[in-house]
């Protein structure tokens, strides 16, 4: 009887509690559902994204045997840091006869420059001592010429201003006498007043005073003009040194004719060397095919030490001490964990609310709890579909459309170096 009693309270719990739990139950979905909700709104997000970076195949240019192997997975290089040396006997026997091969064609050069030299001193000597003949020739005649044009210039310019100077001189003379006869008839008037006492005697005194200085003035012009005209004919006399000047240059001319002949009789004689240059020039290829093929021997000399181009971390050996290799046989593989970045395959239906420069989350699987800053770089512009090597097209008829990726470029904070190329990362990037 108790039991049954206390039944139907114990029912009335249970149903309390699974009400209570199945609200909870919707409450939590109701929470993660609008969790899930605005994290799609504001983010495009994709797992199909990959860690990339520039993966460097270090091979041998030159074919060998591997020497040595300097170093090892995983280690750290430098920049030029020694990775391989391959054997060097074959390439420094091969250098070594170049450079004999050089040698002799130098020598073979040298020698005939000499014999050349030789033959143009006595041929050169005497064409350089009859260009400095006509050189002195050219100078001769060019400074006689000058001098003629300078004293022709000279003289007339002297003749024109002694002849201006008399002008002047006469013009004064004339203007002088007018002044004195002006004053001479002036003091002879005021004479003739003062004596009848029309004009005080300061008066008459003045006029004198005048005409004594007006007196003096036509004598000094008279002077000035003897002068003038001295000067004048002196100008003319000096015509007569144009002539001799002009001597001077029929002289030059025919001193410049002779030299001429000469310089071209001394030409005549480089004929002789011609084929001694000719010879030269030969030897000059053949000393140039040397070299260039000493340089070639040195490279390849040279190409049996492998190099780091980067600094970076050797991230995988593919060849072994002692092995042969061949020109673009890869060594070994090198990466700058720096430089990297990541390739996210994004949706053709999503990519339109993808921007350049966006910020991006992201998760890598091997750091659990742990999330990565990034933003986008560019947008590919072309799915990735279109560089399959299988054609897309299908010619039967059935088609089966699809989504297709663009590839999406993101660069990555990364300062610990955690993410390695090839790891595969999900990415939240934040949608416009």
């Amino acid at each position: 009887m108790n039991q049954e009693k206390e039944n139907p309270p114990n029912k009335a719990r249970k149903k309390t509690f699974l009400l209570v739990l199945a609200l909870a139950a919707l409450g939590v979905g109701i929470y993660f559902g609008l969790q899930w909700v605005i994290f799609r709104w504001h983010y495009v997000s994709t797992d199909d994204a990959q860690v990339k970076a520039n993966l460097n195949n270090l091979s041998a240019k030159v074919p060998g045997k591997i020497a040595k192997l300097l170093v090892e997975e995983g280690d750290s290089v430098q920049q030029g840091q020694v990775l391989v040396e391959l054997e060097k006997e074959d390439y420094a026997a091969a250098r070594d006869q170049a450079r004999a091969t050089l040698e002799t064609a130098k020598h073979e050069l040298a020698k005939a420059i000499t014999q050349l030299s030789l033959t143009k001193d006595r041929v050169f000597g005497g064409i350089g001592v009859a260009q400095a003949s006509l050189g002195e020739a050219r100078e001769g005649l060019k400074f006689a010429e000058d001098d003629a044009v300078l004293q022709t210039d000279r003289v007339n310019k002297e003749i024109e201003r002694a002849r201006a100077s008399y002008q002047a001189a006469r013009a004064k003379v004339s203007e002088a006498k007018a002044t004195m006869d002006n004053a001479q008839k002036e003091f002879t008037r005021l004479e003739e007043l003062f004596h009848q006492k029309y004009v005080a005697e300061t008066a008459r005194d003045a006029a004198e005073t005048a005409w004594q200085v007006a007196e003096s003035k036509y004598h000094s012009a008279l002077e000035n003009e003897r002068e003038a005209l001295s000067q004048l004919q002196l100008a003319e006399a000096n015509q007569r040194s144009i002539t001799l000047k002009k001597q001077n240059i029929r002289i030059s001319e025919q001193t410049l004719r002779k030299s001429q002949h000469n310089l071209n009789l001394a030409e005549e004689e480089k004929k002789q060397i011609i084929l001694q240059e000719k010879n030269i020039e030969l030897l000059k290829a053949k000393v140039q095919e040397a070299e260039a093929a000493f340089q070639l021997a040195e490279i390849r000399f040279q190409e049996t030490t492998i190099r780091s181009p980067i600094r970076g971390v050797i991230s995988k050996r593919m060849a072994d001490q002692g092995q042969m290799v061949q020109p673009g046989q890869p060594i070994f593989v090198v990466n700058d964990p720096g430089d990297k970045w990541i390739v996210a395959n994004v949706e053709e239906t999503k990519v339109r609310r993808v921007r350049p420069a966006a910020k991006v989350k992201i998760e890598v699987d091997a750091f659990p709890g742990q999330t990565f800053e990034g933003r986008v770089e560019f947008i590919g512009s072309a799915a990735s579909s279109e560089f399959a090597l299988l054609p897309a097209e299908n010619p039967s008829g059935n088609f089966i459309k699809i989504a297709h990726r663009l590839p999406v470029r993101i660069s990555v904070k990364d300062p610990k170096s955690l993410l390695k190329p090839g790891m595969m990362v999900v990415v939240a990037i934040e949608a416009k």
